[in-house]
């Protein structure tokens, strides 16, 4: 599935929720069914810099493909992350690199983001397609 399918699949997925704060509560609760990440990964060298709030991301290719796997110290940045690295989650490092997701906004979910928050998921964002582009066969 493409980074833009998976976008539509998961916008349409919390489009189901009417309200747009449950909704938001949705995205934040989903990830909380998941694992965090282990210590050894919570370290500087996959701290993303330029968030307010401590996020980590853990880059990987498995199969020629890009897998992402965010966590934060705060439970709504965790699942905003987590969002963002769902719709670039198992797929070819040269979509994923040229991509640019738009989930938020694809989910009705931008206003309830603050500008600061936003900020922080485009250095996110931006690491994920930085770390795409590394392993693309187009750089």
């Amino acid at each position: 599935m493409s980074p833009a399918e998976r976008q539509d699949a998961l916008a349409q997925e919390l489009l189901k929720i009417e309200d747009a704060q449950e909704r938001l509560s949705y995205a934040i609760d989903r990830i909380r069914r998941r694992p965090s990440l282990p210590a050894e990964s919570r370290v500087e060298e996959y701290r993303i810099q330029g968030c307010a709030t401590k996020v980590w991301l853990r880059p990987s290719i498995r199969n020629g493909l890009c897998f992402f796997e965010v966590d934060s110290e705060s439970a709504m940045v965790r699942g905003l992350a987590a969002l963002v690295a769902d719709v670039y989650t198992d797929t070819l490092p040269n979509e994923a690199a040229t991509f640019s997701a738009t989930i938020f906004e694809a989910a009705r979910l931008e206003r309830m983001i603050t500008p600061t928050r936003q900020n922080g998921l485009a250095f996110l964002q931006a690491a994920i397609r930085n770390f795409a582009l590394s392993h693309s066969s187009n750089p």
